[in-house]
């Protein structure tokens, strides 16, 4: 099953497929790095994305 990383660049809507969530997790780690705006990780219909919150603490180390 494909997972799908929704994410903005420059104002512009992208989304590329990744065979794992740990690669789209990967993925998306890489984009906010790059400052990108990553508002979705999830597999199927785009409306069942994990949200832009969720995404925002993975890798962050807790306080």
């Amino acid at each position: 099953m494909d997972w799908h990383v929704q994410h903005r660049i420059a104002g512009t809507e992208h989304l590329t497929m990744h065979p794992t969530p740990e690669a789209a997790i990967e993925a998306a780690c890489h984009l906010m790095d790059e400052g990108a705006d990553v508002f979705g990780i999830g597999t199927g219909p785009l409306e069942d994305s994990i949200g832009h919150r969720e995404i925002s603490r993975i890798g962050k180390p807790k306080p």
